[in-house]
C-alpha cells in the first residue's frame, strides 16, 4: 500500500512538471530515456548522420552504456537524486517530438499526448512471459494493474526484429498489428560489422588472453525475481570443468539485474565476468552458449554456433513466469536437466546448423545490418 502511494505521489509530481513546461513550444528534438542504452547508441549514431534534430539522452541509474563518444548530444542523469538534471530531463521530454524508451517507464502515464513514444525493447526475442501476460500480475492491486495498462497504452510504436516478436508484444502489451516498426533491432547491426567485431575480440583477448587457446563456453542465465542481490545457481561448475578437460574455458556472465557476481567461484578455467562486460562482445569469442530463459540465444543465433539449455528450475519457473509456448520448442538446442547430462552433451555435441538457421530466420527476420538506419529514417521522416 505504501509503495503504491509513493508511486502515485511520484507521478503527480511529474504530471505537475509536465504541466509547467507545457507553456514552452515543441522543438525539433528527440529524447532517449535509457535503462539499457545499447539500442539507443546505435540509433543515435545513425541520426547524427541524417538530420539536425537535437538529441537528448536521459540515463537512469541502471544504464551503463557510454555515450561520451557521440558528439553534439546532451546527456543527463535522469534520477531524482540528481534533481536539477531530472527537471531538465522532464523539460526536454515535454518539448520534444519523440521519446524513445527501452523498458517499462511509469511516467508514460503523464507525458503530453503530442509526443510520440517509441519502445526500443531491450531484448530481440522472448521465451518467458512478461508485462500483462506475466502470471504474477494477478497478485498486484487493481490500481497497479491499471497503471501497467496505461503505460503500455501510451507506447505508440514498438520496434521489432520479427513478426514472431510482434506476436509476443501483441499478447504482452495488448497491442494492435499497426503498432510495430519492423525495422529490426538496432544493436544487432553490430553482428554485421566485421571490423567492430574484430575490435571487440581484440579487446577481450587483451583482458583475458587465455581465451585464445581454449574452446570458450559462455554461461549466461537470466535473473530470478527473488535473487536480484545474489543468484543461487545449483550447478557444480568446478566439477563440470574437471570432467570435460583442459581444452575448455568457461565464462560466466550473470544478468545485469543481478547485483552480486559469483566471485566465490574459483577454478583456473572459469572466469566470472563483471556486469560492465558487454554481452555482444562476449558473443564474438564464444564457441557455444549455455543458457536457460534468457534472450541472449536470439542474438547468438547470428553466429550459427551450438547452444545448450540448462533450465535447472524448469517446473518452478514455468509456474511462476510461464513461457509463450512449450519450452523445448522455443530453444534451438538440446535441453539438459543435470550436470551429468550437460557434461555428456558438451563432449558429444550433435550440432545441426539448420536448426539455428531456422531459429534466426524466425526471430531475426528484419535485423539485416541496417536496422539503426531504418529506425533513424522513420524518426526524421515522420
Amino acid at each position: 500500500m505504501r509503495k503504491e502511494w509513493l508511486i502515485q505521489l511520484f507521478l503527480m509530481i511529474n504530471k505537475s512538471l509536465f504541466g509547467l513546461f507545457s507553456i514552452f513550444p515543441s522543438r525539433k528534438k528527440v529524447v532517449f530515456l535509457c535503462d539499457f542504452g545499447d539500442n539507443a547508441n546505435h540509433t543515435i549514431k545513425s541520426l547524427l548522420h541524417k538530420d539536425s534534430h537535437k538529441i537528448v539522452v536521459l540515463k537512469t541509474a541502471k544504464c551503463t552504456e557510454d555515450f561520451s563518444q557521440l558528439k553534439g548530444i546532451v546527456t543527463l542523469n535522469f534520477e531524482f537524486k540528481h534533481l536539477f538534471d531530472y527537471i531538465k530531463g522532464i523539460y526536454h521530454i515535454a518539448t520534444s517530438k519523440k521519446l524513445l524508451i527501452d523498458n517499462y517507464v511509469p511516467i508514460l502515464t503523464v507525458i503530453p499526448k503530442h509526443i510520440e513514444c517509441i519502445q526500443l525493447w531491450h531484448a530481440a526475442g522472448a521465451i518467458k512471459k512478461f508485462a500483462l501476460s506475466d502470471p504474477s500480475i494477478s497478485y498486484r492491486s487493481p490500481k497497479a494493474v491499471q497503471r501497467f495498462r496505461d503505460v503500455y497504452d501510451r507506447m505508440d510504436k514498438i520496434v521489432v526484429g520479427s513478426e514472431q516478436m510482434s506476436k509476443v508484444f501483441r499478447l504482452a502489451l495488448h497491442k494492435e498489428p499497426d503498432a510495430f516498426l519492423r525495422t529490426g533491432i538496432p544493436r544487432t547491426d553490430f553482428y554485421f560489422d566485421e571490423p567492430a567485431m574484430m575490435q571487440a575480440r581484440r579487446e577481450l583477448v587483451k583482458l583475458y588472453p587465455q581465451i585464445v587457446t581454449k574452446k570458450v563456453m559462455l554461461y549466461a542465465p537470466t535473473f530470478r525475481d527473488f535473487e536480484l542481490q545474489s543468484q543461487s545457481i545449483p550447478i557444480n561448475f568446478s566439477r563440470i570443468m574437471d570432467e570435460i578437460g583442459d581444452d575448455y574455458l568457461l565464462l560466466v556472465k550473470l544478468h545485469p539485474a543481478v547485483k552480486q557476481s559469483m566471485q566465490s567461484l574459483s577454478h583456473e578455467r572459469i572466469i566470472v565476468l563483471d556486469n560492465h562486460v558487454p554481452i555482444h562482445k562476449l558473443l564474438t569469442v564464444t564457441e557455444f552458449l549455455i543458457s536457460d530463459y534468457s534472450s541472449i540465444p536470439f542474438e547468438f543465433a547470428f553466429f550459427n554456433k551450438p547452444q545448450i539449455f540448462y533450465p535447472y528450475d524448469l517446473d518452478q519457473y514455468r509456474m511462476s513466469r510461464g513461457f509463450w509456448s512449450e519450452y523445448a520448442t522455443m530453444v534451438p538446442g538440446p535441453v539438459v536437466d543435470s550436470d551429468d547430462e550437460l557434461i555428456h552433451t558438451i563432449l558429444h555435441m550433435d550440432f545441426d546448423a539448420r536448426v539455428i538457421e531456422e531459429y534466426s530466420a524466425q526471430w531475426n527476420t528484419f535485423s539485416k545490418g541496417n536496422s539503426a538506419d531504418q529506425l533513424a529514417e522513420y524518426i526524421v521522416s515522420s
